[in-house]
């Protein structure tokens, strides 16, 4: 019974949304991105997160991570102009859980013999709705303008505004991390 109870909770553990932040990069291959040593970061009002506060948060995590990372700010003629993007998704998950017993029981078997067994058991289905979120940072190419670099990153958005900033700084950490891996040629 302690088995079949543990099987029970992995698989509902299982069935429910992955709450772990996925990123992934894409980049322009032909690009030198040696070369780039300033940014400036651009406000886009109709993409950015409508709460202004995380919004702010937002801008100030992407611009941290970037100085860290060896760029430089500045007001006027960047390397790369960098801008950010929400996107989210309700979404729902259903997790079956089944209780009881079944099966075949004994019986003679064999050739026009008799097959024993009756079984009984229910299930219970539940949906849980949650909010899947996406940050997408783009950096374009300062003299024409054209997209050389974009990172996302997906999770399952948190209630909290404190929580919310987490998952954000989580995130670029692993942009980062994945990017450091890509230049050093170790990764994709």
């Amino acid at each position: 019974m302690k088995k079949a109870l543990g099987l029970i909770i992995l698989l509902g553990l299982a069935a429910t949304p992955a709450l772990a932040q996925k990123v992934d990069i894409d980049y322009a291959h032909e690009f030198d991105f040696e070369a780039v040593k300033t940014f400036t970061y651009v406000s886009t009002d109709e993409s950015n997160a409508q709460n202004p506060m995380m919004a702010d948060r937002i801008e100030f995590m992407i611009k941290k991570e970037l100085k860290e990372g060896g760029l430089t700010e500045v007001a006027e003629n960047p390397d790369i102009y960098v801008t950010y993007h929400i996107t989210s998704e309700e979404q729902t998950s259903y997790t079956t859980t089944s209780f009881g017993y079944g099966g075949y029981g004994p019986g003679w078997g064999g050739w026009g013999g008799y097959y024993g067994g009756v079984g009984m058991g229910s299930s219970y289905t539940t949906a849980r709705n949650y909010t899947e979120g996406t940050l997408i940072i783009d950096a374009y190419e300062a003299s024409d303008k054209k997209m050389v670099w974009r990172a996302t990153g997906t999770v399952t958005v948190k209630d909290s505004p404190e929580k919310q900033s987490r998952q954000v700084e989580k995130i670029l950490t692993k942009i980062g991390k994945k990017w450091d891996k890509i230049i050093a040629g170790k990764g994709k």
